[in-house]
């Protein structure tokens, strides 16, 4: 990817990127059958086979919806906007906190002795970054070929907040007059401070700096308080009466709109996050911090005691791979920051005070328990491999992804003893409005790969070939998904067009388990230089989580799993990933030394 030119606005190009297609319905439906084959049993596979053809039958109701879906296409820049926010996302009435919302950590080696100067300098970046977005002085992201991505998600970074509904959540944006100020925890004390001036400029980072540390100190002065923070981990309809019950007292309403106006949310953890896993649990839901941070927050800037830094987003507005521009103009190491010498003349930072009844304290408590049992079942490691990286991998002649994906799919087997169901993300942002689409991983190549592996008859040669037959079809789907033509979003606006029409004719494949079956495998890579690795929980009781970053020389996974499912263990999965990795990696190598013999 190159770097536009400074001529080019931040949007400039959005209203010229082609809006999202619709594949054919033959294309897509064959698509999934091909997905299946790798999962399911001869009897299974012809039976979706035919369900398949009834779907494509000339005058059947999946001929039907896709006509509705081509007329709803042809109104819209993106069809699937609107949607799958809803279906993916604001429906989803299960706590934000493991189930959705997702972390981003740098490096946990990495430190700095003062929490308030690394704060500054991390806060300082992400203001420099929003005026960017505001000024539109940011460059668009502009690929090899002269195309571009879709900038708009960026529209939603800052000054974003999600609202617990009844039934369904939603999402709004604040304007820039709007929201000037950021929200800042310490020990589940809420201060707030404008960070952008009445004229319009923001704020130095030597006066961040000091206020930052009249933060620590007011708050590690101060008696222990209720985490109200807690609240936004409940389920998304309770949380939505609690809120109601707790915006009926003007005080609590003002504390409440500050929140939901701030900028973003800064986190000044106590405690040092001193491993890669308990940073990463920082980052996905605050680790041993309870209460400490504010879930419906778009994203939350988490520095511990020691100076790490991790980020905290909720996924409904953003998608993980939006936030790399910020993560890699913020993230990196920090520069030293003076003090300031107008510290003393600054307004002091307002902490937000709360009137809470017995009834607010009790829900307190009952979203606390919710959040003890979140997080005590889930099991999470990180693997730091540094047995190679990318520029190894690029001497085998393969895509570092599709080698990643590979050994996952190996080591699942080895401790399953089947294929699982996996998904993977592929960004869609080169359409307008475009979020993701579906790489379905686990391939009749793949398998043929993972089978053939431990197999003593087959020799490095017959592996190879299959190992690359199998790098081929995920680069092909690969390819495929981030060009708008997966499978998994025209299927599911086939079954969302449905019920916007009232057809309750809906074809019997979407009925089928192997459709209705959870992602036993949920996958993202982060292609990021500063990131050490992304965060997010598992999709389904039985599966795990996985997100990755591939550097030059090592690689980094994250892996989630639930402990109280009886199939699942991460630490072990996480050994097996290290295996797989092992393994394939010296069978490429043996290859290469055979081939230069």
């Amino acid at each position: 990817m190159t770097t536009a030119t400074p001529a080019h606005r931040t949007f400039d190009f959005d209203s010229k990127i082609p809006p999202l297609p619709v594949p054919t319905l033959e294309d897509t439906v064959a698509r999934y059958i091909e997905s299946i084959e790798p999962l399911v049993d001869s009897e299974t596979l012809a039976r979706n086979k035919a369900l398949a053809a009834d779907l494509l039958a000339p005058d059947g109701v999946g001929r039907r919806l896709h006509a509705l879906l081509l007329e709803r296409a042809a109104k819209s820049d993106n069809w699937l906007s609107g949607w799958w926010e809803s279906a993916a996302y604001l429906t989803y009435q299960e706590p934000l906190i493991v189930n959705s919302n997702i972390g981003i950590s740098t490096d946990a080696r990495v430190t700095h002795p003062d929490q308030a100067m690394r704060a500054a300098q991390l806060t300082k970046g992400a203001i420099d970054f929003y005026f960017g977005i505001v000024n539109e002085t940011m460059p668009p992201e502009i690929l090899k070929d002269g195309s571009a991505f879709d900038m708009s998600l960026l529209k939603r970074f800052y000054a974003t907040n999600r609202f617990p509904g009844a039934t369904t959540d939603r999402i709004h944006t604040y304007g820039f007059n709007e929201s000037r100020h950021i929200l800042v925890i310490r020990r589940g004390h809420y201060f707030v401070f404008d960070v952008i001036g009445a004229d319009g400029t923001g704020m130095g980072a030597p006066e961040l700096m000091a206020q930052f540390k009249r933060i620590i100190a007011l708050a590690d002065a101060a008696p222990a308080v209720p985490p109200v923070g807690l609240l936004t981990a409940d389920h998304r309809a309770v949380w939505h009466v609690e809120r109601d019950k707790l915006s009926s007292d003007p005080v609590n309403g003002a504390a409440l709109d500050k929140i939901d106006r701030a900028l973003f949310l800064v986190c000044l953890d106590d405690v040092s996050h001193d491993s890669f896993e308990k940073l990463a649990k920082a980052g996905l839901y605050g680790g041993g911090v309870r209460g400490s941070r504010w879930y419906d927050k778009s994203f939350a800037l988490v520095v511990d005691k020691d100076g790490r830094f991790t980020l905290h987003g909720e996924h409904s507005p953003v998608d993980a791979g939006a936030w790399i521009p910020l993560i890699e103009t913020i993230g990196g190491k920090a520069a030293d920051v003076a003090p300031s010498a107008v510290a003393a003349s600054l307004a002091a930072p307002v902490e937000l005070t709360w009137n809470l009844k017995p009834e607010t304290l009790a829900a307190i408590e009952r979203a606390g328990a919710v959040w003890d049992k979140l997080t005590g079942d889930l099991d999470q490691r990180v693997l730091h491999y540094t047995g190679y990286g990318k520029d190894t991998i690029k001497t085998f002649k393969t895509g570092p992804d599709p080698l990643l994906q590979a050994s996952f799919q190996l080591a699942y087997m080895r401790m399953h003893g089947k294929t699982p169901k996996i998904y993977e993300a592929a960004s869609t942002r080169a359409y307008r409005g475009g979020r993701t689409e579906t790489i379905r991983s686990a391939t009749n190549q793949s398998r043929a790969f993972c089978q053939a592996m431990d197999d003593a008859s087959k020799s490095d040669s017959e592996k190879m070939a299959l190992l690359r037959a199998a790098f081929a079809e995920h680069n092909k789907r690969a390819k495929d998904a981030s060009a708008g033509q997966g499978c998994d979003r025209h299927l599911l606006g086939l079954r969302l067009i449905a019920r916007e029409n009232g057809i309750t004719d809906i074809p019997k494949l979407f009925a089928e388990e192997i459709y209705t079956r959870g992602w036993e495998l949920s996958t993202a890579q982060l292609p990021m230089k500063v990131g050490f690795v992304n965060h997010f929980g598992p999709v389904t009781p039985e599966g795990y989580g996985i997100a990755y970053i591939i550097k030059d020389d090592h690689i980094n996974v994250h892996v989630t799993s639930f402990h109280s499912h009886p199939m699942t263990d991460s630490g072990k999965y996480l050994d097996a990933i290290a295996h797989a990795l092992d393994d394939i990696g010296a069978l490429c190598q043996r290859e290469l030394a055979a081939a230069a013999a």
